[in-house]
């Protein structure tokens, strides 16, 4: 299976330069072990294993712009705040079930 790429111009003899489409479409199964990691997750988390908390359910976090304080605390004058932004990201499961890290 290939990556996605942007499409590259083919040299012709005629015309120049020339996209052509292609000949297949190119099919991405995006998320299919995904959904399986939670609701296996999910499946774990509905018993009960004791303890004293209860640990978030398994979720997919949105994605969001979040801001981080740099610089020193006590000089207010190199502090700055950083925006960056956080893609979507798994919640709730186990190490080996993250694919969206």
């Amino acid at each position: 299976m290939h990556r996605p790429a942007r499409p590259r111009p083919t040299k012709t003899r005629d015309s120049g330069w020339r996209y052509f489409p292609p000949e297949n479409p190119t099919i991405w199964n995006v998320g299919s072990h995904l959904g399986a990691a939670l609701r296996a997750a999910y499946e774990r988390e509905s018993r009960d294993l004791g303890g004293t908390h209860a640990s978030p359910r398994p979720h997919i976090r949105r994605a969001h712009w979040h801001s981080y304080w740099t610089g020193p605390r006590k000089d207010p004058e190199r502090r700055r705040l950083i925006l960056k932004w956080l893609h979507p990201m798994v919640v709730g499961t186990a190490r080996d079930e993250d694919v969206m890290s």
